[in-house]
């Protein structure tokens, strides 16, 4: 039984040690604000689209209504087979909106991939933004901000920061509180060199890099990983400067799941791609987490059946829950959304279930993609 003690606490101690490094190199990566400069790099916008008539609307006017040089924009809008609006909501906003705009209709389903694969063809600038169609931006400084960061740096590939809109309720709060993390996770991550989260909701890498990687060939086969598996490519390539672009007017911001199914749904989606990641930190830190969050319930169940033991599985309950706190209140700091830190207690005691239900569907549901 020591043993097993030991062990336990070693994982907490290791689950600790690991989100302690990347929380540092969180704090020690300096916000970037934008210094609105004469310059303005041209971009050209990808997002693939796919039945998203109820949110294709806001995501191309917060595009539109950016601060930003029209001549600077090229929108390419890649309809994958949608039977449904989507197509007729984009027309009539693009061509009423002085930008430089291509609409590419696929005639049958060819997924995000093929889709951006195809697209970059006609991209006309080198450097690339992907967006996904149900995302929306609220600060009409975001272009800019990538401007200015990019003639900063020169980096080539920027990872930029993604968050939950604002709603209500424990469901919405565990979405939240999880982005919000896993943003902390993904520039913490990059201060180290050691970038292993990013999300294609927001991304910007130069033309010329994605044909050096020679694009999505590597995992083309693969539904999802259009982000992390590409990134893992890019870090291949000798000398390429990554970098996170730690600012709220580069914020994206996406919708919640407002039932618990379509969030199961969603998580197996991305968990698809776990198994198909090399990055062996990738799977340290989520083998790592899921043993912690496992081990927390187990500790509950041991209150009860185990007296004597009562006294350590409280202290290594309340352990977990202090580190997972302390991590939202850095992490939810630059993600500001609101009352989220009042979900806080909560969601941190329903996580554990959450992850142990999503870890077991994952291995026994496949995904299913729009």
């Amino acid at each position: 039984m020591s043993f097993v003690i030991i062990t336990s606490f070693f994982l907490l101690f290791a689950y600790s040690m690991i989100l302690i490094c990347l929380a540092i190199g969180f704090f020690k990566t300096k916000g970037f604000n934008t210094e609105e400069k004469n310059t303005q790099i041209p971009f050209t916008i990808i997002i693939c689209a796919r039945n998203e008539e109820k949110t294709i609307e806001t995501c191309l006017y917060s595009i539109i209504q950016q601060n930003y040089a029209k001549q600077n924009i090229q929108l390419i809008l890649i309809n994958d087979a949608s039977i449904d609006n989507t197509l007729k909501k984009s027309e009539y906003i693009l061509q009423n909106s002085n930008i430089d705009y291509q609409i590419i209709s696929n005639t049958e389903k060819k997924g995000k991939k093929k889709s951006i694969t195809s697209s970059i063809l006609f991209a006309k600038n080198e450097l690339i933004i992907l967006r996904d169609a149900d995302t929306f931006t609220l600060s009409k400084n975001w272009l800019q901000t990538i401007s200015d960061f990019h003639q900063n740096t020169k980096a080539e590939f920027i990872i930029g920061p993604i968050n939950i809109s604002n709603n209500v309720g424990i469901l919405w709060a565990l979405q939240a509180i999880e982005n919000s993390i896993l943003n902390l996770l993904s520039c913490g991550s990059n201060y180290f060199n050691s970038s292993f989260l990013c999300s294609g909701a927001n991304l910007i890498f130069s033309k010329s890099l994605f044909e050096k990687t020679t694009g999505y060939n590597s995992h083309l086969h693969i539904e999802s990983g259009d982000d992390v598996l590409f990134l893992e490519d890019v870090k291949k390539i000798k000398h390429v400067k990554i970098n996170y672009l730690k600012s709220t007017s580069a914020m994206v911001y996406t919708y919640p799941c407002y039932s618990f199914l379509s969030l199961v749904k969603q998580k197996i989606r991305w968990a698809s791609k776990f198994k198909f990641n090399p990055n062996r930190f990738n799977f340290i830190l989520s083998a790592t987490s899921f043993l912690v969050n496992l081990l927390w319930l187990i500790s509950l169940l041991i209150i009860y059946l185990l007296p004597q033991l009562k006294f350590t599985a409280i202290v290594f309950i309340l352990l977990k829950l202090i580190i997972d706190i302390l991590l939202l209140f850095l992490s939810s700091s630059f993600t500001k959304n609101k009352n989220l830190n009042w979900f806080s207690l909560p969601v941190m005691i329903v996580y554990p279930f959450y992850v142990l239900i999503i870890g077991i569907l994952s291995f026994f549901l496949k995904p299913k993609w729009k």
